[in-house]
């Protein structure tokens, strides 16, 4: 029995740019997915950043998700571009260029909204080891409760309200310090979008669209919010990353 050997005729997608950045991408030299070359095929003013695969549909391994991190984030610190999700690939060149021609119109206004632009992460934590203890002893309104539950007298209506207002409280002081945040990095910005929190103990999860030569003012205005917080507070933020947040694709393939 002769072994039947896979041809590698698709392409993995990584980014769709602009046909001008091609002969300076190729230049680059960079590998992808399997350690295939990447490539960069045209049609018209737009452009998508490609490397030889066979035709399948491919795990989210580390060393895979590793590869396609590394495209896109190289991608992104000299070209406008937009980042294309983990594991889009192609079947052959025809429907490489079909995407291409069939969403032309919402890749150019994506590129003109995003191009040049990087992401910024900034999240915002209590600190405290038991976060409703730290609002209780914050709030009388909880002290009341907490005394109520600890002494057996409290009925399962009083708890429910417990809850109703830890969670007003909480949700309060989410919204003030997000606010704070927003003031202050919004005229740096291009776009802002808050994130959901994971666990009580997160305030804030902020996204930040930003022009890739501002890095360094936006860096100076987080510290600077950050001196208007305590102790009770940790503050970190992270990027440049390619703006998946802010690239919003439906792709049509067929």
């Amino acid at each position: 029995m002769i072994d039947q050997v896979q041809v590698a005729t698709g392409f993995y997608v990584y980014s769709f740019l602009r046909s001008k950045d091609r002969e300076a991408i190729l230049s680059e030299n960079l590998m992808g997915i399997e350690e295939a070359k990447i490539t960069v095929i045209e049609s018209g003013d737009l452009a998508v950043v490609v490397s030889p695969i066979v035709p399948k549909k491919i795990r989210p391994q580390r060393k895979f998700l590793a590869a396609h991190q590394e495209i896109v984030t190289t991608l992104a610190k000299s070209w406008s571009m937009l980042p294309v999700s983990f594991g889009l690939i192609a079947d052959d060149l025809e429907q490489v260029h079909y995407i291409l021609d069939k969403n032309r119109d919402i890749l150019n206004e994506q590129l003109n909204r995003v191009g040049g632009n990087v992401e910024m992460t900034v999240a915002l934590k209590w600190t405290a080891a038991n976060i409703p203890q730290y609002f209780v002893d914050r709030y009388p309104e909880l002290q009341a409760a907490r005394a109520l539950i600890l002494e057996g007298r409290a009925t399962r209506e009083d708890q429910i309200e417990m809850g109703r207002v830890y969670e007003s409280v909480l949700n309060a002081e989410r919204a003030t310090h997000t606010k704070v945040f927003m003031d202050k990095l919004s005229s740096i910005s291009k776009e802002l979008e808050v994130q959901p929190n994971r666990d009580d103990a997160d305030v804030m999860r902020l996204a930040c669209l930003i022009a890739r030569e501002r890095e360094e003012e936006f860096t100076a205005a987080v510290y600077q919010v950050a001196e208007l917080f305590t102790d009770d507070f940790a503050i970190t933020f992270n990027g440049p990353w390619p703006p998946y947040t802010f690239v919003k694709l439906a792709l049509s393939m067929e």
